[in-house]
């Protein structure tokens, strides 16, 4: 690649990790961008961009060229939805922290400033909408779109990976989405919780949870899909719903 190009949109955005609607896995064009005033690439296989300067946030990773994480984000502006952009968003801010690992890629402040220089750009409004609706503490794009459906829902808006400690301020768990006001949580049980230990690791938990007050609300593939839509969303937060009532919970 020339000096000049850098790889961008959906492209910088998978390269830096940020959790994409399936569809974009089939996808093998590479996205490359270049300055306003460059010829974009008309290679075979390449999606070229003509990107104004001060949006094209040129960054090195592992060696590559790439925009940076902020504006690959605002890149994605005129490709993806909203929740789609919230999920892309969430990861962004949180990165591994809720576990004590990877840092997070940048802060909603850096979000918010990649936005004012990617004004006007296509997609802008919606953006703007799916920052509003960023949080911190998702760890993956399932988690993002399931709390902002729940919140669609009329329900309240969960915490996403909270740490639950004991009366000596242990680590009791970490649930995905939870309602610390009522004590109620949401776990997604996925197939890697079907190995022997992880199942009995998994009990533990609950039952420890359950030691604290926590009453648990668990979901499967059968409740939400791979692309995170709930399957019968009617069914799932009545079940939410049920469970926080128990709680005293009234919208």
């Amino acid at each position: 690649m020339p000096g000049r190009q850098v790889f961008s949109h959906a492209t910088a955005a998978m390269l830096w990790g940020m959790p994409l609607p399936p569809h974009f896995e089939g996808d093998l064009r590479l996205h490359v961008g270049v300055p306003a005033g460059s010829t974009r690439s008309l290679a075979e296989g390449v999606v070229g961009h003509v990107v104004r300067p001060e949006r094209l946030g040129a960054m090195s990773l592992a060696g590559v060229r790439l925009a940076g994480p902020s504006d690959a984000w605002c890149q994605l502006g005129s490709m993806l939805g909203v929740d789609d952009l919230v999920a892309a968003a969430d990861f962004l801010i949180t990165g591994g922290e809720p576990l004590n690992r990877d840092a997070a890629l940048c802060t909603r402040g850096e979000l918010t400033a990649a936005l004012r220089r990617h004004s006007g750009c296509r997609g802008a409004t919606r953006l703007r909408e799916a920052l509003e609706l960023a949080r911190w503490g998702p760890l993956s794009r399932r988690e993002s779109l399931l709390r902002l459906q729940l919140t669609r829902g009329g329900l309240p808006e969960p915490v996403p990976n909270l740490r639950v400690l004991d009366a000596t301020r242990r680590l009791v768990a970490i649930v995905d989405l939870a309602f610390p006001e009522w004590r109620v949580g949401i776990e997604y049980q996925g197939d890697l919780h079907r190995s022997p230990s992880r199942f009995r690791a998994d009990v533990r938990r609950l039952e420890r949870l359950a030691d604290e007050g926590w009453l648990m609300v668990q979901a499967t593939a059968d409740d939400v899909g791979a692309d995170g839509a709930l399957r019968d969303s009617a069914a799932f937060v009545h079940r939410v719903v049920a469970r926080l009532h128990s709680r005293g919970w009234c919208p």
